[in-house]
């Protein structure tokens, strides 16, 4: 189990108690239903519970769960807090559980993405044909006569037609990939609230954690097959939509392991953290990213790029 180790002098912030978190992680998810540009904050409202959990302990993590989903269904509607709970509070609860039941961040967060996927195939299976419209609806507005007759008063004619075009394809791509947009969304839920939760705990209490876990992700021989499987599928028409779904899945999770390459080498760069991490950073921003990324993950499943940075072994006399 996991051992808590203070850092210095520095004292630790407190939160409140309960109703701090709860207050906290309520004001993180209000903007969700308010306002949608700053709705990515919702993805962390899990956050402030997680660091009770590990606080404070079970029960007042429950507590605040509760009191937490108490005001957002009392500042909006029942509904929406019981979402709350199921789809954020829950997999944050079972990644702080994991963390303390000395597990680690990795195993936590492989917790929490199986019980969120979970949820998502259940509600895709019950209740599809509602689901689609709703995700489609954004994309259709983005290619709607209003929406581009507003465009046509600010640009040119022909970057209008351009992005029309684009809204259009994008449409018809997430009228098959929803499922897989859906898969994707509660990973990189799982992953900003872990990336958060480390960055506190490296600064607070590195007891906690255990040295290069993100680094170390390599993925089974199976992901490749599988992924190798799914590109065939694509060319028999009844199993496309399914095998689409499936190739951007693992391909998400071979970009995570790119990734994850990318920051083991940058790790052991001669030079400040800033550098280090402004390094990783201009690899994510390049625009070929997520497929650079997925390439080399898939290929690290065979090379294993990692173990060439490792010292070599002191040779037996």
């Amino acid at each position: 189990m996991a051992v808590s180790v203070r850092v210095g002098d520095r004292p630790e912030p407190r939160m409140g108690g309960a109703l701090g978190a709860a207050v906290v992680s309520a004001l993180l998810f209000a903007p969700l239903p308010l306002i949608p540009v700053l709705s990515c904050l919702a993805a962390v409202s899990p956050l402030p519970l997680i660091i009770q959990r590990l606080r404070r302990g079970l029960g007042s993590a429950l507590l605040s769960a509760l009191l937490a989903a108490a005001l957002v269904g009392w500042a909006f509607w029942p509904g929406l807090a019981l979402g709350f709970l199921l789809t954020l509070v829950s997999p944050g609860l079972l990644l702080s559980e994991a963390m303390a039941r000395g597990r680690g961040l990795r195993r936590g967060c492989a917790w929490a993405f199986t019980l969120l996927t979970g949820e998502i195939v259940l509600a895709l299976v019950f209740a599809s044909p509602a689901i689609a419209p709703k995700v489609l609806e954004f994309f259709d507005a983005l290619r709607s006569p209003e929406f581009l007759a507003q465009m046509r008063e600010r640009l040119p004619q022909e970057n209008v037609d351009a992005f029309a075009a684009q809204a259009t394809a994008l449409y018809h791509v997430m009228e098959v990939v929803y499922p897989a947009a859906f898969v994707i969304m509660a990973a990189l839920v799982v992953l900003a609230n872990a990336a958060l939760l480390r960055y506190y705990l490296a600064r607070r209490d590195p007891g906690w954690l255990e040295g290069g876990e993100f680094e170390g992700i390599r993925w089974p021989l199976g992901f490749a097959v599988t992924f190798v499987a799914a590109g065939a599928c694509v060319v028999v028409p009844p199993l496309r939509s399914a095998a689409y779904n499936v190739l951007l899945v693992v391909a998400f999770f071979f970009a995570l392991q790119g990734l994850a390459v990318a920051a083991y080498f940058a790790h052991r760069l001669a030079g400040p953290a800033p550098l280090r991490a402004a390094v990783l950073a201009l690899v994510l921003l390049n625009p070929w990213a997520p497929q650079i990324l997925a390439l080399l993950g898939l290929f690290d499943t065979w090379f294993n790029f990692r173990s060439w940075a490792e010292p070599p072994r002191a040779e037996e006399k």
